[in-house]
Parts: structure tokens; sequence; C-alpha cells
């Protein structure tokens, strides 16, 4: 099934454990006023991508008066808080909180997820030509802000992961392996749900973000791009360079808001679930969690 085929709302439609549904988006109809609106929507627009508003958010979610959130916000998205520990004085804990219990793929040619979200993929990359949404493009060197860096990833694979604001938004290494190298990108902070997506061409170019260069074990030289958006003042790093890593440890999280991270791998380093490219393919983002499968190394299968 396509998405015109669906006779669901198309741009807010995912692909969750063999069916269809619609994606619930935080404060919708305030999203489609500012990204949808020819008249209303620019204004607003200009105003929620400046870092002021996101700082000013931030800090109400520090105060302990912002702990009135949490319950209200548990129900809403059905959060199941069996999955995590701690206590919370503010939603700022709240928003971070970390999971009791992490789970990643035992066998080492496998790639589990290193957040919880929707995941895109987009295998055979065009470097000068990725696809952002409904046949947007942006280009790799734009988003690296580093041309030669770009250019090694030629006809290599994409993979996106947009978390939502509901979402475990604690970041974790998918294999062992070192961090070389990493620089935070000033931009603005557009939000990254699927209304403003479809809305902005290069999106992921004009939004604050980090660049992160890991060099795994069983999947060569891959780099993380962490995009931040419109209520996300910080993306904080838990890693230091050079120091090794463990597959499933810690390597960073948002602060407040929703957000998004792209990985990319080298040719010949990666093959990717064939039902997460056949769902994107056909204009489905899928439901993805912590640590599931989102495809194999391709040198540990030869």
């Amino acid at each position: 099934m396509n998405r015109e085929e669906s006779g669901l709302r198309q741009d807010v439609l995912i692909y969750n454990n063999g069916k269809y549904e619609q994606e619930v988006i935080p404060a919708e109809k305030w999203m489609r006023l500012i990204y949808e609106s020819p008249v209303g929507g620019a204004p607003l627009k200009f105003l929620v991508k400046r870092k002021f508003l996101s700082r000013i958010y931030g800090a109400y979610c520090r105060t302990n008066h912002s702990a009135r959130m949490i319950p209200g916000f548990i129900e809403n998205y059905n959060i199941d808080m069996n999955d995590y520990v701690g206590t919370y004085k503010n939603f700022a804990e709240f928003f971070i909180r970390e999971r009791a219990d992490v789970s990643f793929p035992q066998e080492q040619d496998v790639l589990g997820s290193p957040c919880e979200g929707v995941a895109s993929v987009y295998p055979d990359i065009d470097p000068q030509k990725l696809i952002a949404a409904k046949g947007t493009h942006f280009s790799l060197g734009e988003l690296f802000n580093d041309e030669a860096l770009a250019k090694s990833y030629q006809g290599g694979t994409m993979i996106k992961i947009r978390i939502a604001p509901a979402n475990y938004h604690r970041l974790h290494f998918f294999d062992e392996g070192v961090v070389t190298g990493s620089k935070h990108i000033n931009g603005s902070l557009y939000s990254v749900s699927p209304v403003a997506l479809n809305r902005i061409a290069r999106l992921y170019c004009l939004n604050k973000r980090a660049l992160v260069s890991f060099s795994s074990k069983n999947f060569g030289d891959v780099a993380l791009v962490e995009v931040g958006a419109t209520f996300v003042g910080s993306i904080v790093n838990l890693f230091e360079h050079g120091v090794p890593v463990e597959r499933g440890q810690q390597a960073g999280y948002f602060l407040p808001g929703g957000s998004l991270i792209l990985m990319f791998f080298k040719k010949g380093e990666f093959m990717p679930a064939e039902f997460l490219v056949e769902q994107t393919a056909a204009g489905y983002e899928t439901k993805i969690g912590l640590g599931e499968v989102l495809g194999r190394s391709v040198k540990a299968q030869a």
C-alpha cells in the first residue's frame, strides 16, 4: 500500500509493526498555522525559529513549577513509565529521563537504532541531492559544512530518525568504537515535525546541529548529525574524543523539544533492513525503538 491508496492524511501516517497509523503531532493546529498558513504563518515562523524563545521555554522547564506538566504529558502520549528510572523535580529532568533497561543486538554485524523515533532509510545517496521530504532536497556538503567529507559518502546510506517530544531523548552508541571528532554548527530552531519538514526545503541545513565523526568497529567511519529544533536549546554530548566507547553506552541527549538524528554510512559498509527501505520508498516513516534492528554490516556478511 502506498500513501495515495491509504485514504488517510498522508503527511502524518507512519508504519508500525505491520500496520499504518496516524501519528499524534504535538500542537498540530499551531504547527499547521505556522508552517502552512500563507498569511498568519510568516510572523509566527520567524518567531519560533529564534533561539530566545527556546531559551525561555528551557528556563521554564528547569523550574519546579514545570513539574505540573508531567502527569498530563504522560497521559496524553500514553508513556509507560515502567520503562524508566528516577524521580523528576521539573519537566526538563523528566524529558531526559533514563531507561531502566537498555538492550542492543548481541550479533556484532547487526546495527541497533541509537534512539527511539520514526525512521526513514535512503541507500545509494548522492551528496549533492539528498532527499528531505516531498521532492525537496539538500546538500550533504552544506549539512556537514565540509564538502570533502560529504564526497566520501557518495553511494552510501542515510538513515533519518525523527524523535518526537514524547519519545526517549537520549542517544546511545550503536557499536563499539571511537569518536574521532565533533563540531557544532550554528543555525535556527525550526520544528522538525512532519508539518515543518514537508514545508521547509533544506531545513536540516538551516537548523542548529552537531556533526559527530565516529569510527565504529563493524560499520566503518560513520557521520552522525544531531539536529536541534524549536524548544531544543542544547544538544549535550557525553563522550570524549579518542576515548573508546561500548555498544549501548550513552552518547548524549537533547534538551526539551522534538529533535532528529541523521546517520551516514559509507558505500560498502552497511546494508539497511529491507522493510525500512520499502516503507521509505512508499513514502512512510517507520516507528522504531531503541536498539531495534536497522540493518547489518556488509563486510560481516561477505
